[in-house]
C-alpha cells in the first residue's frame, strides 16, 4: 500500500480537471458541429475553473492538514478510474453530458473514500467540503445543460 498525503489527492483531483479541460478543448477544436463546440467549450472552461478553485483551495487549507500522511489512502487508482471515454462525432449532447457526470461521480466516490478512511476530523472536513462542492457543480452542470437544450 502506498502512502499519500492529503495534498497528493487534491493535486490528483486538480490534475484531473486540468486534463479534462485540455481534452474538451481538443474535442471542440476537432468538431464541425456547432452544438458540440459550444458544449465542449463550456465544459472545458468549467473544468479550468474547477482546477483553479482546487489550486486556490489548497493554498487556503492549513499546511498541517495538506502535509498530513493518510494512514489508509483511497484504494482507487485515479489514472484509470478518472479516464474519460472517447467523445466521438456520433455522440449527441446527452451522451457527452452522461460521460462528464460519470467522471464527476467517480471524483465524488474518491472524496467519499477519503472521508470514510480519514483518521482526522480536519481531513474529513476538507474532503467533505470538496465532495459537497463537486456534487453542487454536478447539479449546476445538469441545470445549465437543461438551459442549453432550450436553445
Amino acid at each position: 500500500m502506498s502512502q499519500e498525503r492529503v495534498m497528493d489527492i487534491i493535486d490528483r483531483a486538480r490534475d484531473f480537471h486540468a486534463q479534462l479541460s485540455e481534452y474538451f478543448a481538443a474535442r471542440s477544436a476537432g468538431s464541425d458541429k456547432a452544438w458540440a463546440k459550444i458544449l465542449l467549450n463550456y465544459l472545458g472552461e468549467a473544468e479550468k475553473r474547477h482546477e483553479e478553485a482546487l489550486e486556490d483551495y489548497e493554498k487556503h487549507v492549513s499546511h498541517d492538514v495538506t502535509d498530513t500522511w493518510l494512514q489508509f489512502p483511497p484504494d482507487i487508482k485515479v489514472e484509470h478510474y478518472l479516464t474519460p471515454a472517447e467523445i466521438t462525432a456520433d455522440m449527441d449532447a446527452e451522451d457527452v453530458l452522461r460521460e462528464v457526470l460519470r467522471l464527476d461521480q467517480r471524483l465524488s466516490e474518491l472524496y467519499r473514500e477519503v472521508v470514510k478512511r480519514a483518521h482526522s476530523k480536519r481531513i474529513k472536513e476538507v474532503f467533505t467540503n470538496l465532495l459537497e462542492t463537486n456534487e453542487k457543480e454536478m447539479r449546476n452542470l445538469s441545470r445549465d445543460f437543461g438551459h442549453m437544450q432550450d436553445w
